[in-house]
């Protein structure tokens, strides 16, 4: 019998979600399917009357999704957000994949210090991966209340100014598209290190754009379809650290799936 799964959020008509999952079930010849469904609120009555096996949840819904949860991973405890649900007997357990996406997208970075551009929940997920690691971690917020507020939760320095950021070897930027541009032009240099920009769309980002003159980017697709390989390990029903079968194949043909989107 089909297993049913979707991303739900707003807005979210922009998802490759469905692409990237649809491959995968298919890759790894697992009868469901998965769909995007666009919602801001009312998480717990659309859950009441769903017959979905598991969920992806993306922004403005993640806190909500931990709210709801009768059980959560001590990752997406430590963030305060939930980006994938899994229905039980018991009802429903949160978990949070961005972590394990944002590692395995910077897996071949370089560096100790790390600058996290952002405040929001993507930001949260970012210093806790970054922090399991043992990376020096520092903040930097459009809003600098809301810098320093995240900086006291977690225990990281904040960097008052963006280029004193841009310094660092491994930047993330955790800002939706085309928030960072307005800033960039007080980066008078060419950063040299490897900058992660989550936001994928437009692509490539002025910030990427920056930092390709003299260093390296990783584009958010890359954390995107990590984080869905560790959702896929839970649709399995195994643990967020047990791999699948032929993980390196199954990257390789979601990358194709999405190369054909395009």
């Amino acid at each position: 019998m089909t297993s049913h799964y979707a991303v739900l959020g707003s807005p979210i008509a922009h998802s490759k979600s469905p692409l990237i999952h649809t491959a995968a079930f298919k890759f790894l010849g697992v009868d469901s399917d998965y769909v995007a469904q666009e919602l801001s609120a009312g998480l717990s009555e659309f859950l009441e009357s769903s017959q979905l096996s598991g969920l992806s949840i993306t922004m403005p819904l993640k806190e909500d999704a931990l709210a709801i949860s009768n059980r959560a991973d001590s990752l997406a405890i430590a963030t305060n957000s939930a980006n994938t649900l899994i229905r039980t007997n018991a009802g429903w357990d949160a978990y949070n994949t961005d972590i394990f996406g944002i590692q395995m997208a910077l897996k071949s970075a370089s560096g100790n210090r790390v600058a996290i551009l952002g405040t929001g929940a993507t930001a949260r997920s970012a210093i806790v991966a970054m922090q399991e690691l043992g990376k020096e971690v520092t903040v930097w917020g459009r809003d600098p209340k809301k810098a320093k507020s995240l900086s006291l939760e977690f225990d990281v320095e904040v960097s008052e100014k963006l280029h004193q950021a841009a310094e660092a070897p491994i930047v993330i930027s955790s800002l939706p598209g085309g928030a960072l541009d307005e800033h960039l032009q007080s980066i008078r240099f060419s950063p040299r290190g490897t900058l992660l920009d989550v936001a994928y769309n437009p692509w490539p980002s002025k910030a990427a754009l920056l930092w390709s003159e003299s260093g390296k980017v990783v584009s958010g697709l890359k954390m995107l379809i990590w984080q869905a390989v560790g959702q896929q390990r839970l649709f399995a029903g195994l643990d967020l650290d047990e791999a699948l079968n032929n993980e390196n194949k199954l990257v390789m043909a979601i990358e194709e799936a999405l190369k054909m989107a395009n």
